[in-house]
């Protein structure tokens, strides 16, 4: 159960992180200079994408810690690129192509079969 509340926080704020970076680098920005080498302008809601996917980097550590990389990587990926795909329609407005639906439809079926291996 533990694992399971892990893996939904994990999830939850990589892709959070990622959308929210996505949205703060369209929006108003502040600039930060260090040492005249390097500019960077950067928003607010960036840094809480930055935040939130840093936050989720920990909880992947943990579940690094009491799972399999080659059962939890594939999953956990395949789960967070489709829901980053459904996040960026519903939030971003961007457009789906017919490839990355197969796509999607490809990564849920090897998913699957990662989850299944034992039955078949």
């Amino acid at each position: 159960m533990i694992n399971i509340l892990l893996m939904i926080f994990y999830v939850f704020l990589s892709v959070s992180g990622l959308i929210l970076y996505k949205l703060g680098s369209n929006s108003s920005q502040i600039e930060v200079i260090a040492k005249e080498i390097l500019s960077l302008k950067i928003s607010f809601i960036s840094i809480i994408g930055i935040f939130c996917y840093i936050s989720s980097f920990i909880f992947f550590l943990i579940l690094l810690s009491r799972n399999a990389l080659s059962f939890l990587l594939p999953v956990i990926t395949a789960i967070i690129y489709i829901l980053v795909l459904i996040a960026s329609v519903i939030i971003l407005k961007e457009k789906v192509t017919l490839i990355s639906l197969l796509g999607s439809l490809l990564i849920i079926i090897g998913v699957m079969l990662i989850l299944f291996k034992e039955k078949l």
